[in-house]
């Protein structure tokens, strides 16, 4: 339990920062804390939130970083509630950004595509880094087909106007 005003996100962040004697990072780095010179990503959830399919990261980003075999990522899952002005953590998960299934993800248009989480966590402890990334290539075709269309019904409102 951590007490304070700033966001939740971020309040979960520094309770991991803590937790692993470790800083958070910016906005910008692959993970939000560093453990063993590994980046974790987290993902926190509110579960008396109204809750959308969460953001994992940009796929162009994940892919480029897991396509270097020396690259490590993890994330790490947490179901929180707040209590007043506590955040109380329900539950966590940390796993490898690998054994997370694609039949729970799903790619979404933001600048090069974004993955979501599109349907209750799955994860596959089995599945390689090799695996994974060749997920990406059926769901940048879904993604793709999905834009195509949205550019044609634009095209054919405004282009021809």
């Amino acid at each position: 339990i951590l007490k304070g005003n700033i966001m939740s996100a971020e309040r979960i962040e520094q309770i991991y920062a803590d937790k692993y004697n470790t800083t958070t990072t910016s906005r910008k780095n692959i993970g939000d804390i560093y453990v063993d010179d590994v980046p974790i990503n987290i993902k926190s959830n509110d579960v008396n939130g109204e809750n959308y399919s969460p953001n994992l990261m940009s796929a162009d980003k994940l892919f480029d970083y897991l396509s270097d075999s020396n690259n490590e990522l993890k994330f790490m899952f947490v179901d929180y509630e707040n209590d007043g002005d506590e955040i109380v953590i329900l539950n966590e998960r940390l796993v490898n950004a690998e054994h997370i299934s694609w039949d729970c993800l799903s790619i979404q248009c933001q600048g090069r595509g974004v993955i979501q989480v599109s349907s209750s966590l799955k994860i596959d402890e089995t599945q390689t880094r090799e695996e994974f990334l060749k997920g990406f290539s059926p769901a940048y075709e879904q993604y793709l087909g999905k834009e195509r269309e949205k550019l044609n019904t634009l095209e054919e409102k405004y282009a021809n106007a």
